[in-house]
C-alpha cells in the first residue's frame, strides 16, 4: 500500500473562551431575573418605560454572546508532512481555505508589535501566511517551539526561526 502524504506532525488551534454553554446559560437566566425584578420595582413606581430597557439589555447582552461563540468555533489545522506544510483554516466547521508549503524552505517569524499584539508568520520560497491570529503571544511562542521540535525530529534542515521582542 503506497501512503502519499503522511502526516509527520499536526496541531489543531483554537481560540481561547472562558465562558462554556453551561456558565452562559448560568449568565443569562441571572441577568433576566434580575432585570425582571428590577423591571417590576420600576414598573410599580411608574416608570414603566423602564421595564423595556431591562428587557432590551438582556437581548443585547444575548446576541453579542451569541456572536462571541460563533467566533470561537475557527479553528486552524497544521499538518506536516514529507512534502509539504499543510494550513487548513475552518470557519465554523467549514474549511475556509488550504495553503501548502515546501517543509524544506520553512521560515517561521513571530514579531511583537508595538500594540501589545503579535503575528505568527510562516513563510517558504515566495508563499507567506498569517496563523493563529487569536492566540495570546505565550501560545504563539508554543506553537512556535512545538513545530520547531517537529521540523528538527524529522530533520528538516531549511527550517528557521525567528522570535523578536
Amino acid at each position: 500500500m503506497f501512503i502519499k502524504n503522511k502526516r509527520l506532525y499536526e496541531i489543531t488551534l483554537y481560540p481561547y473562551r472562558s465562558l462554556n454553554k453551561l456558565g452562559f446559560f448560568i449568565l443569562m437566566f441571572v441577568l433576566a431575573f434580575i432585570s425582571f425584578v428590577a423591571g417590576i420595582i420600576f414598573m410599580l413606581k411608574g416608570a414603566w418605560p423602564v421595564f423595556g430597557f431591562f428587557g432590551l439589555d438582556v437581548l443585547l447582552v444575548y446576541i453579542f454572546f451569541k456572536i462571541n461563540f460563533k467566533s470561537g468555533k475557527k479553528k486552524e489545522v497544521i499538518i506536516l508532512t514529507k512534502n509539504k506544510l499543510i494550513i487548513k483554516i475552518y470557519n465554523s466547521e467549514k474549511t475556509f481555505k488550504i495553503f501548502k508549503l515546501d517543509s524544506s524552505w520553512l521560515k517561521i517569524n513571530l514579531i511583537k508589535l508595538k500594540n501589545h499584539t503579535s503575528k505568527l508568520q510562516i513563510s517558504s520560497k515566495n508563499k507567506s501566511i498569517i496563523i493563529g491570529s487569536f492566540l495570546r503571544y505565550h501560545e504563539k511562542i508554543d506553537v512556535i517551539y512545538s513545530l520547531e521540535k517537529a521540523l528538527k525530529k524529522y530533520h528538516f534542515n531549511y527550517a528557521k526561526v525567528n522570535v523578536s521582542n
